[in-house]
């Protein structure tokens, strides 16, 4: 492993761990660490095939700027953490797929990904605040994946840039439920005892 890959994936770690801890109580900082993170994943996706040193400088590049537009739009938020829930579980329908199923082709992933933001988006208003804790327990257990993917490549194996490969083993898909559900949970219940001291 590089230098440049421990960096790339100890950043995925980071960023997975502070959303999954701090999603609903820091939103905000966690809407520009879900930005950064989206950011960073496409950038490296879409490189695939220049030096893993490049790879990193534009997904540090695009992921900054995805980290600023998601912290300037918090205005937005139950629609932007519906679309990014969305965009998570059109991922998880396409890993499903290549585990179970046939393996969808690139246009069919798209689609599927861009439904999946769109419908989040969509119900995420609908849903009120519980969208914030699906939203960033899902975003932090994907991100917390995929850091793993990359820094045990040579274990776990697949292409590590492709975002749907990142959940396609049973491993990975099961770690994610496990990563989810802890998250999900935690932040579930220091919200309860919030309100509980506060009221």
């Amino acid at each position: 492993m590089s230098g440049s890959e421990f960096v790339w994936g100890i950043l995925l770690v980071a960023s997975g761990v502070f959303i999954s801890v701090y999603g609903n109580m820091l939103f905000r900082f966690a809407l520009a660490v879900m930005g950064f993170g989206i950011g960073f994943s496409a950038a490296v996706w879409l490189t695939d095939g220049q030096d893993t040193s490049v790879r990193v400088l534009v997904g540090l590049a695009v992921g900054g700027i995805g980290a600023f537009i998601l912290f300037s739009l918090v205005r937005f938020t139950l629609y932007i953490a519906g679309g990014i829930l969305g965009l998570i579980v059109a991922v998880v329908v396409g890993a499903l797929f290549e585990i179970f199923g046939p393996d969808l082709n690139n246009v069919v992933g798209t689609i599927i990904a861009i439904a999946g933001i769109g419908l989040g988006g969509y119900f995420g208003s609908r849903l009120g605040n519980l969208i914030v804790l699906l939203a960033s327990a899902a975003a932090g257990a994907y991100l917390i994946i995929a850091g793993l993917r990359v820094l045990y490549e040579d274990r776990i194996g697949g292409d590590v840039a492709d975002p749907t490969e990142t959940l396609a083993q049973k491993l990975t898909i099961t770690l994610f439920a496990t990563f989810f559900a802890v998250a999900f949970l935690g932040q579930f219940n220091y919200r309860r005892l919030r309100e509980r001291v506060l009221s």
